[in-house]
């Protein structure tokens, strides 16, 4: 996982912040809104959007196929873990 650095407290930060917090457990786009922007911001999925597009940019290796930051479909997101990733991609032996 790559990782680069920004203000942590970004929105981008508390997303991901919450997202490891939560890791494993898929997370509704409403509940991520509401803790990172407040009550008022539930519907805006398409910031929502931007801000996962921006943290795979920062932590996957290929941002499109990510392995990190994992879309649940119609639902929102969920965080896995590198340790439970590489589980599930292991590395062949040659």
């Amino acid at each position: 996982m790559r990782y680069t650095p920004g203000t942590p407290d970004s929105s981008w930060g508390l997303v991901l912040r919450l997202l490891v917090i939560e890791q494993g457990k898929p997370l509704t786009h409403k509940r991520v809104l509401q803790v990172v922007w407040g009550p008022d911001h539930a519907e805006e999925t398409e910031n929502l959007r931007v801000v996962i597009n921006q943290l795979r940019k920062k932590i996957e290796k290929d941002p499109a196929h990510p392995r990190y930051i994992l879309t649940e479909p119609w639902m929102g997101y969920r965080f896995q873990s590198p340790r439970t990733a590489s589980e599930k991609h292991p590395r062949r032996e040659s």
